[in-house]
């Protein structure tokens, strides 16, 4: 029989997992332009950015599978496989673990030290280093991050935290819109804006990748039944995602405070002359709650946060390739990985979250849909027609508002005049590149439909 205790050291471990700089970053740039919107916004980033990943991890716990490809296997062998290894790609060493050394570097490390390439070449060597030395011991990922590296992680945001009740900066501020785009609409569409915002947390689709992770800690304890997989899972899980909405509302809350540290000039907030991002918002408020106490409270927060994430994308990610490719060892996986990482890392931060736009609209609808797809299994029997069905409907906007996105980063392409009426003035939601909605659901009742229609024939 397992102590409850172990519901905490894999909750935090959860937690840790997921709570990466982004995590940080997108709810004080919500909220600094949200303002008095802030709550309405708020929730909408906590749907994507909380409520989905519980439900990724507790899709793969509840089925029975250990891994994001055996989840897909229904859809088709071959879709599961080049799904899992491309998603495990992007949030792992194409874009998500190197945005974690490049953020902890421009927020933690840079406004000291500066940006010359020794100090960013021997802050890679630190940060992946240890991400690295952690990575190859999986079997005590749960006790060192359930353990030591989350509680510390903790207490530092609640410092800031209640430095922010203590010493506030002013009183929520008027709403803004920080950009055309529906996604930066605080001030006319805070829900929905929020609601998109949380794509960038990549917690979604990480979350299928992780549950691995939760499923062999689980497996550590002695848990090895499935329904005592789900249930661990889903306290363990509530904790995180508890933890989570906490710092969601308040580091939003220090951002709508906050405004008047901050020049708005055309129609944005800047600092010396140039627009705010999330990790200057915070930056700069931590050494107005704290001075420069603050300042290195947020650069080990950073850290933390960052390398717990970092640590577990490249043992994740180096599992299943070793699964695929087992010629190579993990530890030859994780050595592969983590030098992709860094090499990426060199782009610089805003490099990265621009080109992870395109797979962010490309692979989160896919990913929500099928976690919808497990969760409801139960309905259809788990029958293959449904899942397909459902998946080649969402296809069809996913790769629009993939393709649409990449046009305006290269400029190289534009998309036809015809296609973008349809999926963005016809399909309901399709303005807000939430149109794979109605996708979905057409393509769900579909393969339900056909599915009962065959089954009524055989009787």
């Amino acid at each position: 029989m397992y102590s409850k205790r172990v519901y905490f050291i894999i909750g935090f471990m959860l937690f840790a997992l997921f709570f990466g700089a982004a995590n940080l970053i997108y709810p004080a740039y919500l909220g600094l332009y949200a303002g008095q919107h802030i709550w309405t916004a708020i929730l909408g980033f906590c749907i994507t950015g909380v409520s989905l990943p519980l439900l990724g991890v507790m899709a793969v716990a509840s089925s029975g599978v250990d891994d994001l490809e055996s989840l897909a296997q229904p859809i088709s062998k071959w879709y599961a496989i080049v799904f899992t290894a491309i998603l495990s790609l992007a949030v792992g060493p194409f874009f998500a673990i190197p945005r974690t050394g490049a953020t902890s570097f421009a927020i933690g490390i840079a406004p000291v030290l500066g940006h010359s390439w020794p100090v960013k070449l021997g802050y890679a060597l630190l940060f992946f280093g240890l991400a690295y030395l952690l990575s190859v011991y999986p079997g005590k990922l749960a006790e060192n991050i359930g353990k030591y590296l989350t509680p510390s992680l903790i207490l530092i945001i609640t410092i800031l935290i209640g430095a922010s009740f203590l010493h506030p900066a002013g009183n929520l501020g008027r709403p803004y819109n920080a950009g055309k785009s529906i996604n930066l609409a605080f001030a006319s569409h805070p829900f929905i804006a929020g609601l998109i915002q949380g794509y960038g947390t990549m917690d979604a689709l990480a979350s299928l990748i992780f549950a691995s992770l939760v499923i062999e800690a689980n497996k550590i304890f002695g848990i090895t039944k499935r329904k005592e997989i789900t249930k661990v899972t889903l306290i363990s899980g509530l904790i995180a995602i508890g933890l989570l909405a906490f710092i969601y509302v308040f580091i939003g809350r220090i951002g709508a405070t906050s405004q008047s540290l901050f020049f708005m000039k055309v129609g944005l907030f800047t600092y010396n002359g140039d627009p705010v991002n999330g990790g200057q918002i915070l930056s700069h408020t931590a050494r107005f709650f704290l001075g420069n106490i603050g300042q290195a409270c947020l650069g080990v927060a950073i850290f933390l946060a960052c390398l717990t994430t970092a640590t577990g994308l490249i043992t994740s990610s180096s599992s299943y390739f070793h699964k695929i490719f087992p010629r190579l060892s993990q530890v030859r996986w994780t050595q592969i990985f983590t030098l992709l990482s860094a090499s990426f890392y060199f782009g610089g931060l805003d490099v990265i979250i621009r080109w992870s736009t395109p797979v962010l609209y490309l692979f989160y609808p896919l990913t929500i849909t099928l976690i919808f797809l497990v969760l409801s299994r139960k309905l259809y029997h788990n029958h293959p027609l449904v899942y397909r069905t459902t998946i080649f409907f969402t296809l069809f906007p996913a790769l629009y508002d993939a393709t649409e996105s990449l046009a305006e980063l290269t400029y190289l392409f534009q998309m036809p005049q015809t296609l973008s009426h349809f999926f963005r003035d016809t399909i309901p939601f399709g303005a807000y590149s939430l149109g794979w909605i109605c996708f979905s659901v057409t393509g769900y009742l579909i393969g339900f439909i056909v599915l009962q229609f065959q089954t009524s024939k055989k009787g």
